[in-house]
């Protein structure tokens, strides 16, 4: 039975692991959720206009919480000596206890993400508080350009010109791949802080984070490396004018995402592969 799969057997792990996922993590869920709660209410009671931006990045900083949080909190017994033989002597594959394990850690970014946008949406409803501008979109560029455009609103500023227009067209190139590429950071940021779960048996979430600062360390550098071998720069010294300037720009970034995804991707891969396998031989 080890490495079967069978649908009602299956249904019976996700129902067990639920109720430990409610009675561990639901409040923090709720809390996470409630981020951009504070930010309305810090408008409110200081009256002022909250840019989408900086709700955008709550928002994020949310998601990427939950990533970070789910494995250890929810999860964090199930390598224990004690507590862990429960979890070992459950009726059911190692395959189920893996898909239940990766089902409740992967979709607590995404429980987060749309209970978040849902209540920043209905706090921006409200004739009250600072929240003025709907959040349309969670691209980087197009959020920076509707930041942009708010500050403009304030400010009176003409956000119009040669700058804002060669933005505007690097942005459009940037966010086409942007969505995918989150979704691969989210991905693999959840695979790794599972792996780290079962991995180290204290200081669980601290070790992974420190693993995750040094795996990050190393793709950048080999990105790095590779950008020198193929003379891409994010910018050009012997070229001055704007559109030229924000060309190489759009050319770098399109590559640091591409090899973003690459590495990440394979990692992904490699940590799930690697989380299987440690389930199958964990040892009490």
């Amino acid at each position: 039975m080890n490495n079967t799969f069978n649908f009602n057997r299956f249904g019976k792990v996700l129902a067990a692991d639920g109720r430990k996922y409610y009675r561990n993590f639901s409040i923090t869920v709720a809390i996470l959720s409630s981020l951009t709660l504070v930010l309305w209410l810090l408008t409110l009671v200081f009256s002022f206009t909250m840019p989408t931006f900086v709700r955008w990045g709550m928002i994020y900083l949310a998601v990427a919480l939950a990533c970070i949080m789910v494995p250890a909190k929810a999860f964090g017994d199930i390598n224990l000596q004690r507590e862990g033989i429960r979890f070992a002597m459950m009726p059911a594959s190692n395959l189920e206890k893996f898909l239940s394990y990766a089902f409740f850690c992967l979709l607590t970014p995404v429980v987060v993400f749309f209970l978040s946008w849902g209540l920043d949406s209905l706090l921006t409803a409200l004739p009250l508080g600072g929240y003025s501008h709907y959040i349309k979109s969670f691209g980087i560029m197009e959020s920076v350009q509707n930041f942009a455009m708010e500050m403009g609103e304030m400010t009176e500023a003409d956000m119009v010109g040669d700058d804002y227009e060669a933005f505007q067209a690097f942005s459009g190139k940037f966010d086409s791949g942007y969505l995918f590429s989150h979704i691969v950071r989210i991905v693999f940021t959840v695979g790794l802080f599972m792996f780290g779960n079962l991995l180290f048996k204290t200081h669980k979430t601290a070790k992974t984070l420190a693993c995750m600062i040094g795996i990050s360390y190393v793709i950048t550098m080999l990105m790095q490396s590779y950008f020198l071998s193929r003379g891409i720069y994010p910018w050009q010294h012997e070229v001055n004018t704007a559109s030229m300037d924000m060309e190489s720009l759009t050319n770098y970034t399109t590559h640091a995402m591409l090899l973003g995804i690459i590495f990440r991707s394979l990692l992904a891969v490699a940590l799930y592969v690697g989380l299987f396998f440690k389930l199958k031989t964990q040892k009490y």
